[in-house]
Order: structure tokens, then C-alpha cells, then sequence
């Protein structure tokens, strides 16, 4: 096993835990409630729940989530997430009648030690749960071992609470209020818990780890680009492209650990977009060799990538067709195509399969059709995992290619909201129609590991914790104006002194779509600022900032939450 494993977060597949916990797999059609749309903030949540039978919504069509939770409803919930035998029977509390639907559920989590009653022999079925109580149950439930410091004003150390909500803080489930409290008596209301609970079954670790020796390969989200990580059975790595900025790929491998080293990198083309964090790989992670297509360049982007690889002594090799590039003997690292008298990048891509045992991974670089074609004729493609060529363009993956390679899983590396419009719906269809799982980086790192066999999947999902509503004027910044049709937000700093907006994010509720101030932007007092995007987007700074030109926004309205670098919400406008 990789010394390197220890050195990487662990990261929770919720399907592998549904299945692990006896939950059925959601369904293709997400369940809908007519009180819950699409832009509330624990919309997915409740979607995700309802549709493995967790929580179920009232014979009018409504989920309530505005309702309180009460004990016995708890119990029911998390009793069916562990799908237990819900029979109806005697419990040992007085106050728990044998005909009562929750009474088989209460009976079993009263065993497995997730809920006990009070000292007067009652379970009080009717009072609602409270935040500390459920921090308790969900810790019990899922066994969340990890602790963080509390360091809530409302919460003493000598709560019974007091260690629980030290793990569910640990596990990301929450992350209180903005003014320091976690308010443990207050009572949970239906779409609290189910957002609470979603997110432990998330932060279980119960995700199937390797006994023996395993090939781990990571599709890293770096925005609109690729970036591919091989951590190898022998302990050696090679980083496959770079995505587009230092900045992105540093972000992307946080976490792995300070000892975290590439021993080969590999540029399947000179496109910024692979190539434009390699610099920083090649100068910060200790890489010995650089495998390279063999085509020129002529950008900025290009340069500073041959003045790292030739500042670090690495030894530059240019790939070519039907080479094994594997540091490792017991994997097979093939170039299936690679053309340096290529007249365009793209066809000239390193095309590479990675094959460990029976388990094998087909990665296409930006190649297109022509390149597909051109491998067809010549190799076996047949792959588990197929990286999707050009970020989902349809310049490539035909249903033929499809076809040939099979696979169970597809890899969409790209960043939300670019503008190119990737993924193209055309390719979308065709894995749709072919039956692929899919998988898409803006939504995190997707680790995967074999060890020879069956391919695992996990992905660490890049979204906000769960938040709380925001205190008003606990802040002096705040959204001042949104104009949807004009795809502008105004972010007004009323108070006496400049703020520093440093990695302040402005999330489209909607469609989950997130812009990141700049590192170093101030807004100064008494002043506003314009995040544009849409076809008008423009940067003057300091009143406006560019997002994008794609429209993030949706005209029939869209709520807006802007959040301080610790991801704690400021202010929040529907």
C-alpha cells in the first residue's frame, strides 16, 4: 500500500455508503415536493434522502420542512437509514405504546445504543429533537470518531452535548451560527435534519479500503482543465497534465500532505489548460522526469514550463506510440497515440492506457474523432474508466468510440460556467444512451483504486457546509442589489473600514455556481462593488469584477448567499 495513503484526506462515496447501510441507490427521477423547490438550500438533501426511503413527505405532496422533528420521527429516520426492522413491538419506556409506528424503530435504536430515554423511564415520543440531542444521535448512528474544538458561547463544556458537536463539526455536518452559538435547545426543524443527516451519512467512513497492494488514480478538479494523479502499487506517482494555474493545481492536491511528491509528470499537449500549473508541479513537487507530446508552443504558459523543467534537472523524454511509460512493473502505462508533427494540439494529445490486473483506465488527453478513429483500427480500447476527450467536446467521443472502449464510468474534467460550454449536450446524450456512470470534477476530486479487479470510486464534494441563516448586521458587508436579467450583484461595505473580500464567495443558490474574490481585493468603506457576469460581464476595478460571460443567474429568480473566507454566510437575498 502507498506510504502516500496516509498523507490524502479521507473522503466518503455516498452511494457506496447507501449501499453499505442497506439503502436502495437513488433513483434516476429525482422525488419532488411541491413546498420544496430546487433553490432551497437543503434541496438536495431531502431529494437524496427521499429517494432511498430514509424520509418520506405528507399524502398532500408537501415535506414540510419548516415542521419540527420530533423524537419519535428521529428514530424512524435514522432507523430506516440503517434498514432495520421496524416491527411494531413493546419498549422499555412507559410512554411508548406497542401499536405506535415508531415503537420497533425506538426498540432498535435503543439497543444499538444511538437513542436512550430519560430517568424517569420515559422517551417523551412527541417532544421535538433539539441540535444537541441530535449531534448526539448522529454521532452514535454513524460512529464519527474525528473531533474539532468547541468553542460555542452557548455551549458549556459540562453539556452532555458538548463532545458530540465536537465531531459533527469534525465531520462537516454544520458549522453553527456567525455569531459564535450553536443554540442547542433549539429545536430541528424537518429540512435542518435532513441536511444534518445526509451529511453524516456522507462523513461515515466505512468506504472499502485495499488489503493488499492497489493502483489509486485521481481526477483532480482544477476548473477548466485536466489534471489526472497515479499513485502507483510500488509508491512511485505521475501526474498527467496540470490543469490551468498554479493557483489550481495547488488548491487540487491540498491535503495530501507536505511530503507529497510527482516522480514523473506527463503534458499530453501544450494547451494552457494542461499545462498551466505545471511550472508549480515541476518546481514545488520534486518531479524527476517530464514525458511531453513533442509539440511546440509559443505561449507565456509554454515557456515558463520549459524554464521549470530545465531549472529542475528533470530528464525530458517525448512519448512515442506504443511505449510503455510505467514507472511500476506491475502497471502498464501504454501511449496509444501521440503525434508532434500534429497540425493541431489537439490531435496531437498523448492518448494512454492504464492497465493493473483486469482494471483499466483510457485517458484521451483533448484528442478528437480522427484520433479516435486512428486507435480503433489499432488497439484494444476496452476500459473501465474513460476519461472523457476535450472536457466533454464533441469534437470527440463518438458512439462508435464509445462502443469500442465500453466502459462502466466516464470522467468529465472541466470548470463550471466556462465558456465554451462544456460538456456538449451531444456527448452528454451519448453516455446517457450508452448507460455510463458519470462523473464530473467541479464537483470534486474523484479518487478511485483497484486492486486489479473492481474499480472503487469516491468523490469529495466541493459545496458549502450546511449553513444557518446569517445574523442581520453581523456584518457591515452585505448584497446591497441583484439584477438577474442584468446578471450583476451589488456588494455594499456600509461600516467605517475597509474590508478585505479575500476569498469571500458569492454563491447562485440554483445552480450551486460559486465566484471567489481575489486574493488582495478590498472594499472600501461605504462602497459597493458589481459582480458581473452574462455577455456584458466587465472588470474595472475597483467597482466591478468579471465572473464570467456565461449567465449564472436565472431570470424567474434565484437566491444569493455571500459568504466570508471560512465559508460562514454574511448575508443572504432571495
Amino acid at each position: 500500500m502507498r506510504e502516500e495513503e496516509q498523507l490524502k484526506k479521507p473522503l466518503a462515496l455516498l452511494s457506496s455508503i447507501a449501499f453499505s447501510l442497506g439503502i436502495a441507490a437513488p433513483l434516476a427521477q429525482a422525488a419532488t415536493f411541491k413546498d420544496v423547490s430546487e433553490s432551497y438550500r437543503f434541496y438536495e438533501d431531502i431529494d437524496y434522502l427521499s429517494d432511498t426511503g430514509v424520509i418520506s413527505g405528507f399524502p398532500d405532496g408537501r415535506f414540510m420542512p419548516d415542521t419540527q422533528v420530533t423524537r419519535a420521527q428521529a428514530a424512524i429516520m435514522i432507523g430506516r437509514a440503517f434498514d432495520v426492522d421496524g416491527t411494531k413491538r413493546s419498549t422499555v419506556f412507559n410512554d411508548v405504546s406497542p401499536s405506535s409506528v415508531a415503537s420497533g424503530y425506538i426498540a432498535q435504536a435503543v439497543e444499538g445504543g444511538i437513542i436512550s430515554g430519560f430517568p424517569d423511564g420515559t422517551f417523551r415520543p412527541n417532544e421535538p429533537v433539539t441540535r444537541g440531542q441530535l449531534a448526539i444521535l448522529l454521532t452514535r448512528a454513524y460512529e464519527l470518531t474525528e473531533t474539532a474544538p468547541v468553542s460555542f458561547k452557548d455551549v458549556s463544556k459540562n453539556s452532555a452535548a458538548y463532545s458530540y458537536i465536537g465531531k459533527i463539526i469534525a465531520a462537516g455536518i454544520t458549522q453553527g451560527y456567525p455569531d459564535n452559538t450553536y443554540r442547542p435547545d433549539k429545536a430541528v426543524k424537518r429540512g435542518e435534519f435532513a441536511a444534518f443527516m445526509s451529511r453524516a451519512i456522507d462523513a461515515a467512513d466505512i468506504t472499502p479500503v485495499p488489503e493488499g497492494s492497489a493502483l489509486y488514480v485521481d481526477f483532480l478538479n482544477v476548473g477548466q482543465g485536466d489534471a489526472i494523479l497515479l499513485w502507483f502499487p510500488d509508491g512511485q506517482t505521475m501526474m498527467v497534465d496540470a490543469g490551468r494555474s498554479d493557483a489550481d493545481i495547488r488548491e487540487a492536491v491540498n491535503g495530501f500532505g507536505p511530503g507529497f511528491t510527482v516522480d514523473t509528470f506527463v503534458a499530453t499537449h501544450p494547451d494552457a489548460d494542461h499545462i498551466g500549473g505545471a511550472d508549480a508541479v515541476i518546481k514545488d513537487f520534486g518531479v524527476k522526469t517530464v514525458i511531453d507530446s513533442g509539440q511546440d508552443h509559443t505561449t507565456n504558459t509554454y515557456l515558463d514550463y520549459l524554464a521549470a523543467i530545465q531549472v529542475s534537472g528533470a530528464a525530458f523524454k517525448v512519448a512515442k506510440e506504443g511505449q510503455d511509460i510505467s514507472p511500476d512493473p506491475s502497471v502498464s502505462v501504454k501511449v496509444l497515440h501521440a503525434d508532434s508533427q500534429a497540425s493541431d494540439l489537439n490531435e496531437g494529445s498523448i492518448v494512454l492506457k492504464v492497465s493493473y490486473g483486469d482494471a483499466d483506465y483510457l485517458l484521451t488527453g483533448d484528442a478528437g474523432i480522427e484520433v479516435e478513429n486512428e486507435i480503433m483500427a489499432k488497439y484494444d480500447l476496452d476500459a473501465e474508466v474513460l476519461k472523457v476527450s476535450h472536457h466533454g467536446s464533441s469534437t470527440g467521443t463518438s458512439p462508435a468510440f464509445l462502443a469500442a472502449v465500453d466502459p462502466t464510468d466516464a470522467i468529465l474534467s472541466y470548470g463550471e460556467g466556462n465558456i465554451y460550454g462544456h460538456p456538449h449536450s451531444e456527448v452528454l446524450n451519448h453516455l446517457l444512451e450508452y448507460g455510463v456512470d458519470v462523473w464530473k470534477t467541479p464537483e470534486g476530486n474523484i479518487e478511485t483504486w483497484t486492486e486489479g479487479q473492481e474499480i472503487h470510486f469516491t468523490q469529495g464534494i466541493d459545496v458549502p457546509p450546511t449553513v444557518e441563516d446569517p445574523v442581520e448586521g453581523s456584518s457591515p458587508v452585505e448584497i446591497a442589489s441583484k439584477d438577474l436579467s442584468g446578471e450583476t450583484v451589488g456588494i455594499k461595505n456600509s461600516g467605517a473600514s475597509s474590508v478585505d473580500l479575500s476569498g469571500w464567495k458569492l454563491v447562485s443558490v440554483q445552480g450551486n455556481q460559486i465566484y471567489t474574490f481575489p486574493d488582495g481585493y478590498i472594499l472600501g468603506a461605504g462602497k459597493t462593488v458589481y459582480v458581473t457576469s452574462g455577455p456584458n460581464a466587465k472588470e474595472q476595478l475597483p467597482t466591478y469584477l468579471k465572473w464570467t460571460t456565461s449567465n449564472m443567474w436565472a431570470n424567474i429568480g434565484d437566491p444569493a448567499q455571500l459568504f466570508d473566507s471560512n465559508w460562514e454566510i454574511v448575508s443572504a437575498v432571495d
